[in-house]
């Protein structure tokens, strides 16, 4: 007897055959049992599912010759079964779509179907991909199937159903197959090795299965092909060889050398198994997966179908090596590796650019990770911490300066109705957010670290971080009523750190004045002094720019014109700005930021500090003084000069706690407050 691929020798007989599609055996079953017998199906789904086979199991199930009429069992003896699974059957007939696929052969289905069937009860037709006809032969087929004489019966099986025309679904009762899952292709080729008297490793097994990707009839073909050179015994070493895999054993030892950051032994791995015949895409391929069942594992995922393997054969240094958020990484690392080697000068260079990155995942810390401590470091900088919004609306005032007075301006500033902040206002934090940070509290100052010192998940490999925006993030500034009715900018806005105001409930550490020390404290008089600065800087901010620009060109200069009338230096300063506002807005905003006028006779002379804007002024200089001259009455002219700003630098000591975030930020200061 020839011999026959497993594929074509284990092919379902009986509905109870087909495996994971149980749906769709058991509505065919009852259709036929209530003879509710449609004259059209559609069988849709992935290749290797068993739709051509199920549609040969219904074939035989109406024309069994055993029975009086359709049963749920054929018995696959009678001439009619045995010729249907021959396919030699003259009332069943196949139609390849593919090759079939003008209106001329729908045609000749039309002709055939007014003849009754020779032998069988019905005469029924199979067309396979079916989505290949044109759209002339499937406008032929509308009418043919839709009425249909009583002998007659449809059958299409698609793999792709997009592209079936929606006129023919709905004139078909339609069966989705799905994929096998990997535990019943297991058994499957569990029993096909009894059969063939072939002894298989588990392990074995289950990379056949997974390889097939839920295909029945690929799992069969790999089978055959594996038990080819396995000489009766197959085991996932002989796999491994044979086809040239990489095997669990083998990555584990290149993973390992990336936790560790041994580059070195990386790149000579890697040229290892380039040598011995493994593929690029293979090894990328099998390197996906494998850091695939990584994340799974490191989420709690221990079910073998999904990982491939057993939990046990994948190193614990790998897994303990890398958090969840750096195995992510990897992950996204090796996805993009296969999208980018088709159009790269040299694949090899491509994979040995990403396993050089994993060797510094290690030090990788997610944007949120960032995130949460740039805002607990600008609330370290601010001396906040975890307390009320009252520290961030004086941050000059501290508590020890309360004991020995404020200036008058500060109280006034802290009593004053367009700041109503109390504790009364105040919301109540929870019991659990309270507990939770006191726990935090307490666990921060067993350490050796300052208290509010932002910790990265590259810094500590011992245990995984928590969700960084446990407590919902940053919270935006917030602005009362009484501000926006008295035109005080928002509290935010008095520090450095412009657009973020701390509140109760963000969980964040102790304030760093706690863990400060105690004569770094500024002395009575250099706070009051502090206070004076901060009571002007605010009064400096609550000033419109509309009304310091006046206070600069305020002048008790003018000029006098020819019939005797004097125009105020302060009243030609406006009328010159808001002419030229119209006819040439830029040179207008340049005269903004020049300084006091003065006049010498028929000269207007000024200084400006921008060396840019001097020289747009000088070239448009004859506008200017052409404005002057129609405003005084007489040639008028112009003079600017540059003044530089002079900056004084002085030499301030920086703060331990700027030091530390320097340190862990690994930068430098460039700005900011002395």
């Amino acid at each position: 007897m020839a011999y026959e691929v497993t594929a074509t020798r284990r092919r379902p007989q009986q509905f109870a055959d087909l495996a994971g599609q149980e749906f769709v055996a058991e509505t065919l079953k009852n259709s036929i049992k209530t003879k509710q017998i449609a004259h059209a199906y559609l069988f849709a789904g992935p290749r290797g599912c068993g739709k051509t086979s199920s549609a040969r199991i219904l074939a035989k199930a109406l024309n069994c010759q055993n029975s009086d009429g359709p049963t749920c069992e054929p018995c696959g003896q009678c001439e009619s079964c045995k010729a249907i699974t021959n396919s030699s059957s003259l009332d069943v007939i196949e139609i390849d779509g593919a090759s079939n696929t003008s209106v001329n052969d729908v045609r000749q289905i039309k002709d055939e179907v007014m003849f009754p069937p020779t032998s069988c009860r019905y005469k029924i037709y199979i067309i396979d991909e079916v989505h290949m006809l044109s759209t002339s032969a499937f406008n032929a087929l509308l009418k043919t199937i839709e009425e249909p004489p009583a002998h007659v019966i449809f059958i299409f099986a698609t793999t792709e159903l997009q592209k079936v025309p929606a006129t023919i679904k709905s004139r078909c009762q339609q069966y989705n197959f799905r994929l096998v899952s990997t535990e019943k292709l297991k058994s499957l080729l569990s029993d096909a090795c009894n059969e063939l008297n072939i002894q298989a490793d588990d392990e074995a097994l289950y990379w056949v299965a997974k390889e097939s990707g839920g295909s029945v009839r690929d799992c069969y073909t790999l089978f055959d092909q594996v038990a080819a050179f396995s000489q009766g015994h197959i085991t996932y070493d002989k796999i491994r060889d044979k086809l040239g895999l990489l095997g669990v054993d083998r990555l584990n030892s290149i993973f390992e050398s990336c936790v560790s950051g041994d580059a070195n032994s990386v790149m000579n791995q890697l040229d290892e198994f380039l040598q011995s015949g493994i593929s690029i895409e293979q090894l990328i391929s099998n390197s996906t997966d494998y850091l695939r069942s990584l994340l799974l594992i490191k989420n709690g995922i221990t079910k073998e179908g999904l990982l491939g393997q057993s939990k046990e054969r994948y190193s614990v240094n790998v897994l303990s090596g890398w958090n969840t958020v750096q195995t992510e990484r990897a992950v996204s690392i090796f996805l993009q590796l296969y999208r980018d080697i088709r159009y790269s000068i040299s694949p090899r260079y491509e994979l040995e650019l990403a396993f050089s990155r994993l060797c510094w995942l290690s030090q990788y810390v997610s944007p949120s990770e960032v995130k949460a401590a740039i805002d607990k470091a600008q609330s370290l900088l601010l001396g906040s911490g975890a307390t009320n919004v009252q520290n961030i609306q004086a941050p000059a005032v501290s508590a020890k300066s309360a004991e020995h007075g404020a200036t008058p301006q500060v109280k006034e500033m802290q009593s004053s109705p367009a700041n109503p902040v109390t504790q009364e206002s105040i919301p109540e934090q929870p019991a659990d957010v309270q507990n939770t940070q006191n726990q935090t509290n307490s666990e921060q100052a067993a350490s050796t670290v300052p208290n509010g010192m932002p910790l990265f998940s590259a810094l500590q490999k011992d245990k995984e971080k928590p969700n960084p925006f446990y407590n919902g993030g940053a919270v935006p500034p917030k602005t009362t009523a009484a501000e926006s009715s008295n035109n005080i900018p928002p509290q935010s806005k008095q520090s450095d750190f412009a657009g973020y105001v701390m509140s109760d409930d963000e969980g964040i550490e102790d304030d760093w004045s706690n863990t400060a020390n105690p004569e770094d404290d500024f002395s009575p008089e250099e706070e009051i002094e502090l206070q004076n600065e901060f009571a002007e800087s605010y009064q400096e901010q609550i000033t419109p720019p509309e009304k310091q620009s006046e206070d600069i060109h305020k002048s008790q200069e003018s000029f006098v014109t020819s019939d005797g009338n004097s125009i105020p230096l302060e009243k030609i300063y406006a009328k010159t700005v808001s002419d030229l506002s119209v006819s040439n807005p830029l040179i207008s905003s340049a005269l903004m930021q020049t300084q006091q006028w003065h006049i010498n006779g028929n000269k207007i002379s000024t200084t400006i500090k921008s060396e840019y804007q001097k020289k747009q002024i000088d070239s448009n200089k004859e506008q200017i003084c052409s404005i002057l001259s129609l405003i005084c009455g007489c040639k008028m002219d112009f003079e600017i000069q540059f003044i530089p700003e002079i900056k004084v630098e002085t030499k301030v000591e920086i703060p331990d706690s700027v030091r530390i975030l320097c340190s862990a930020f690994k930068g430098n200061i460039v700005g900011g407050k002395q």
